[in-house]
């Protein structure tokens, strides 16, 4: 008979304790990005787990707002739910592709179309479950290949400085009123 000690031994499995809340900081992000390779351009949703434990990410809802789109092949669906289902370890990224959800959720459109797009990301820590709302993004695509991506920062900017000054203390005036 062998001896039993030391195989047991051999096999030890060592439980991992789970962290209590206060024993660790959650540093994760979330942003849009566009990502050329081989001629092609992704639209993609980078994910940095920053933290020193595991995240669970469950899903993206994209939602798209202000849509221009022509020769569309069906009806806009308006959100798109991506479901992501991934587990990123601490120090880990993850990037997914969203030209295709996109797509759909536009009504498949056959020309030139620009969006802005809205996206939350819903992700669990231990037992807690977290959102990570983006700032709105305009895409311009064309079916599934994206031309441009700019963030609301700078698109924002641009509209607030086309509004000469004037209008903008007269409308100020008139909210108070």
């Amino acid at each position: 008979m062998r001896d039993a000690s030391w195989t047991s031994g051999l096999f030890r499995r060592r439980r991992k304790a789970k962290p209590a809340p206060g024993d660790f900081q959650i540093d994760f992000s979330a942003g849009l990005r566009v990502f050329p390779d081989d001629g092609w351009v992704y639209l993609e949703l980078l994910l940095v787990n920053r933290s020193n434990v595991s995240v669970w990410v469950e899903e993206a809802v994209i939602v798209l707002s202000e849509l221009e789109a022509n020769w569309q092949t069906s009806v806009s669906t308006g959100p798109a739910r991506h479901e992501i289902l991934e587990n990123i370890r601490p120090n880990d990224t993850l990037r997914v592709s969203l030209v295709g959800d996109i797509y759909e959720a536009a009504g498949k459109p056959q020309g030139m179309y620009s969006c802005t797009v809205f996206t939350d990301v819903r992700y669990r820590v231990g037992d807690e479950w977290f959102n990570k709302s983006l700032e709105g993004y305009k895409v311009e695509m064309a079916a599934l290949t994206v031309f441009r991506l700019r963030s609301s920062r700078w698109f924002g900017k641009k509209i607030r400085a086309s509004v000469p000054a004037d209008d903008l203390k007269r409308l100020h005036r008139e909210e108070k009123a």
